[in-house]
């Protein structure tokens, strides 16, 4: 296992890619080529430091904003998340649905029995702070069919409680560097910082611990060679994500009040749309990424 630690992600991400870059294997799979390390963790002190400034290509924020909103809504339509990115078109369902819509499967529950993915884990770490089953699996063996082209890249998230400190790991079979990294990072440390919110009516004294992100396969694809270079010229710069004022979600998963609020802003045709609290509050940056930017 290959382990890049730092403070922010800024730092693991530009020291991953820089090794990638200089002891990398080539790979082709799927008729793609691209540049492979196998088994690599980035472990972010802070996951709140999950953006990242760069003159080449930075952390895309007018897309998280909306793939944030997409994910907590519970949505899993590619006709709302590919205003912003079209890429999800190729890889919808003949439904007009798309796998990899992480809310829809950790928030809500297909199966339509028991507990989901996301009140497993919640209710597991209060049964049992020291618990080490507070898992949420996002690839079901659903997916497992020859065609599919939107098979889930995300295994597992597992968080655990020690030394009175909220860690959250998630896995991936396959990510890709300049893509699918920063993007997936800011979802996850997201989701880490407002499991951290839920948890903290049940511990308050609980303190926010470190991300890791495992990827067993982490690649760079040969489109971006030029990209990578350029972006390796410039300096990376650590930013952080707004703090959750106003929860995303509540203790159940289900969409809180303010983030339908926000939903029915995005959706508007008005100009203008009254947000919430004034401050630096999550909601009210994926309004003004998504919409404003």
């Amino acid at each position: 296992m290959l382990v890049f630690k730092a403070e922010s992600f800024s730092e693991c991400y530009r020291e991953s890619i820089s090794f990638l870059f200089a002891n990398g294997i080539e790979n082709s799979a799927r008729g793609t080529k691209s540049t492979e390390l196998l088994d690599v963790a980035l472990e972010i002190a802070d996951p709140r430091q999950c953006f990242y400034l760069n003159e080449e290509r930075g952390s895309q924020k007018k897309y998280i904003a909306a793939e944030l909103l997409w994910y907590y809504s519970g949505r899993n339509d590619v006709a709302f998340i590919s205003k912003w990115a079209k890429f999800w078109e190729s890889i919808q369902n003949p439904d007009g649905t798309a796998n990899s819509a992480y809310g829809n499967l950790i928030f809500k529950n297909p199966e339509g029995r028991g507990p989901t993915q996301y009140q497993w884990a919640i209710r597991s770490l209060i049964k049992d702070k020291n618990t080490r089953q507070a898992v949420m699996h996002f690839n079901r063996p659903a997916h497992q069919y020859f065609g599919n082209k939107d098979f889930v890249c995300t295994m597992y998230a597992n968080c655990h409680i020690r030394n009175n400190k909220f860690y959250m790991s998630v896995f991936m079979r396959s990510n890709d560097a300049i893509w699918g990294t920063p993007t997936d990072v800011a979802f996850f440390c997201s989701l880490q910082i407002q499991m951290f919110q839920h948890l903290k009516i049940v511990y308050p004294d609980l303190e926010l611990g470190s991300y890791t992100h495992v990827a067993n396969s982490y690649h760079v694809y040969d489109r971006h060679y030029e990209l990578v270079k350029k972006m390796m010229e410039t300096e990376f710069i650590p930013e952080s994500i707004p703090g959750i004022v106003s929860n995303l979600i509540e203790v159940d998963g289900q969409p809180s009040q303010s983030l339908q609020t926000l939903m029915d802003a995005i959706l508007s045709n008005e100009e203008s749309y009254l947000i919430f609290q004034d401050g630096n509050d999550l909601l009210k940056w994926i309004y003004t990424h998504a919409i404003k930017s």
